[in-house]
């Protein structure tokens, strides 16, 4: 019930009468200063001034992260898988080795060969290289705990934001493209060469090798050493700024031309002993793994690296000459996934022009 004094505390601007408690105007419901607060609580409205915390999420949005997720949790079991079968291969791998040899190498584009080793050296190099893979695993893994854990709850941006969600996705994108320019190549009469015969533990150790030392000579030597140095001694950070020697150093115009060097370069190094072709395919390789490397680190570009190298990995396990199952779940995963394709294209024009314009210094 309203009283005579109600006009008076109307005309001070107060919402209520402080003698009787009537309500004299409607609560703001556009938003106040405390709003945020009441969000992070995790609040649906805002308990001061009554806003709607929560957005209707679109139903397109939600069929995409659907997608995201299955394609996600598809090729990080096929990860496992492969990870596997390198474990199993050892073996195989392990006693051939001081024979057979190492060879490390730098692409300038053209490939130099810096040190050749064998014997034990070469030996201890495989373990190193299967240390290597356990770990950026294990890393992968690790980051997704919490954001899963979140995802349990009802939250799903966090798990969108790690590369578990990310690399699988861009992995699944850059197949089906791939395919569909091969398709054309063929038809258009050029001759595409798959991989020479070899013995099949040569071929477990030598794309194992490339998962974690191409991935060392592109991504850390021409995207990480660069940008440490630069923060480092231009910016004179402190010492932690090496971490960025490893990736997570985010986006800048440094970065931004730092990817696309070292995916020019990955590119043309695959020229050597592949046709011209190659290029195009490795190129975009390169930029995805470059964006992979500056957001998350280098675990997840040698992780996706490893993923597209070990593919084959059913045919060496069971013996057959084609990877049927693995390359059938890939194709199909691709196809779905092909509207990503334009998320990431306009993600990253959008992004490149802020970059390149100062509007912003990062990439999500």
């Amino acid at each position: 019930m309203s009283c005579d004094r109600c006009n008076e505390c109307r005309e001070k601007g107060d919402s209520f009468c402080i003698y009787c408690g009537e309500m004299l105007k409607p609560l703001p419901r556009s938003g106040c200063d405390r709003c945020a607060e009441c969000e992070s609580n995790g609040d649906a409205f805002c308990r001061y001034c009554g806003k709607k915390l929560t957005k209707e999420e679109n139903p397109f949005l939600t069929i995409g992260f659907i997608i995201g997720m299955l394609t996600a949790v598809s090729l990080t079991c096929l990860l496992l898988f492969e990870y596997f079968v390198a474990l199993w291969g050892i073996p195989q791998v392990f006693p051939n080795l001081p024979e057979y040899g190492s060879t490390l190498i730098l692409v300038v584009p053209m490939i130099v060969n810096i040190v050749s080793f064998n014997g034990t050296l070469s030996q201890i190099y495989y373990i190193l290289l299967i240390l290597a893979v356990t770990a950026c695993l294990a890393i992968l893994l690790y980051k997704a705990a919490v954001p899963i854990k979140k995802l349990s709850m009802g939250d799903n941006k966090p798990i969108r934001e790690t590369a578990f969600f990310e690399m699988p996705v861009l992995f699944a994108v850059l197949y089906i493209w791939e395919f569909i320019f091969v398709i054309v190549l063929r038809g258009m009469g050029v001759e595409i060469e798959g991989l020479p015969d070899r013995d099949t533990w040569k071929w477990m150790y030598e794309l194992l090798e490339a998962s974690v030392w191409e991935e060392v000579i592109t991504r850390i030597l021409l995207i990480g050493l660069p940008v440490a140095l630069i923060a480092v001694f231009a910016k004179k950070e402190d010492k932690g700024s090496w971490k960025y020697l490893f990736g997570g150093c985010g986006f800048s115009k440094v970065t931004l031309v730092l990817i696309f060097f070292s995916a020019f370069i990955f590119g043309a190094g695959h020229l050597t002993n592949w046709g011209w072709w190659k290029f195009f395919t490795t190129f975009a390789f390169g930029l995805i793994t470059g964006y992979l490397f500056c957001k998350y680190g280098v675990y997840a570009t040698i992780m996706m690296h490893f993923l597209t190298d070990y593919i084959s990995a059913e045919s060496w396990f069971l013996g057959s000459s084609t990877s049927v199952a693995t390359a059938l779940m890939i194709f199909m995963l691709s196809v779905v996934c092909i509207p990503y394709t334009y998320i990431y294209v306009r993600k990253g024009i959008i992004a490149m022009r802020d970059i390149i314009t100062g509007q912003s210094s990062g990439l999500k």
